[in-house]
C-alpha cells in the first residue's frame, strides 16, 4: 500500500535542497573572493621594494616603479629600532634585478640561471601582497621578512636573496647605491639616503658617463694646475 506524502514533507525536502545549494554556491563564492584576493596580493613587476632592519620588526615599503624614478623623488617612512636598509626588485621583461650596494663600484650582475631564483625571494617579501606606497612591519623572524631575506649571518644557510644574489643593505647613515642587473651587465641608476630626523627616503639619479667623464677631466686638470703651481 502506498504510503501517503505529506505536503509539508515535500516543503521540507525542497528547502534543505535550497539550503544545500546556497551553502555550496556561498562557498564557492567565498572561495572566488579568496583566489582573488590572493591573485590581488601579488609582488607589482618592476617595482623597487626598501627594506629596513635591525631591529625586532621590519619595515618593508613598496616605491613604486624603477622605471618612474625621478630627481629628488622623496618617500616618508617611519622607523623605530632598525639600522640598516636597502632595496631590491625585479623586472620580467629584460630579466633585470635591481639591488642596492654599499659603494658604487660593487655590483652584482645576473648570472644566466640566477634571475628566476632571486625574483622568486623577492616575491616572498612581506608576502608578496604590497603596492606602490603601501608597507608592512613582519616580525625580523617571520620567513616573509627583509631580514630573513638579506640580513642574516654570514653563512646561514637557505633559500634566500643574500644567498641567491648577494646582502643589498647598507648602514641608515650611508648611500645605498641602486644597480639595475641584467645578464653579464650592470648600471649604475643613483643613490637612495635615508634622513632620520624627518623620516624621509630620497632618492637622486646617478650621473651619466659623460658627466663622469667631466668629473675626471677637472680631477686631471686641477691636479696638473697643482703641480704647476709647485713648481712655480
Amino acid at each position: 500500500m502506498a504510503v501517503p506524502i505529506n505536503q509539508s514533507d515535500n516543503l521540507n525536502l525542497v528547502n534543505t535542497t535550497q539550503m544545500k545549494n546556497l551553502s555550496k554556491f556561498a562557498f564557492l563564492a567565498v572561495s572566488a573572493l579568496a583566489l582573488a584576493a590572493s591573485a590581488n596580493a601579488a609582488y607589482v613587476n618592476g617595482d623597487l621594494i626598501a627594506g629596513f632592519t635591525g631591529g625586532s620588526t621590519d619595515v618593508i615599503f613598496d616605491l613604486g616603479q624603477a622605471s618612474a624614478l625621478f630627481p629628488g623623488e622623496t618617500w616618508t617612512i617611519s622607523l623605530t629600532s632598525q639600522t640598516d636598509f636597502g632595496i631590491i626588485g625585479a623586472q620580467t621583461a629584460g630579466k633585470h634585478i635591481f639591488a642596492t650596494a654599499f659603494d658604487q663600484t660593487e655590483n652584482g650582475w645576473v648570472q644566466d640561471g640566477q634571475y628566476q631564483t632571486a625574483r622568486g625571494n623577492i616575491l616572498s617579501l612581506a608576502g608578496g601582497g604590497l603596492v606602490a606606497g603601501t608597507s608592512a612591519t613582519p616580525l625580523a623572524t617571520d620567513s616573509t621578512s627583509w631580514t630573513f631575506q638579506t640580513a642574516q649571518p654570514a653563512g646561514t644557510p637557505g633559500n634566500t636573496f643574500q644567498n641567491n644574489y648577494f646582502n643589498p643593505n647598507v648602514p641608515l647613515a650611508a648611500t645605498a647605491y641602486l644597480f639595475d642587473n641584467v645578464s653579464g651587465t650592470t648600471t649604475p641608476v643613483g643613490g637612495f639616503q635615508y634622513d632620520a630626523g624627518s623620516s624621509t627616503l630620497t632618492f637622486q639619479p646617478a650621473p651619466e658617463p659623460g658627466t663622469y667623464a667631466l668629473l675626471g677631466l677637472g680631477g686631471v686638470i686641477a691636479l696638473a694646475f697643482r703641480r704647476k703651481s709647485v713648481k712655480a
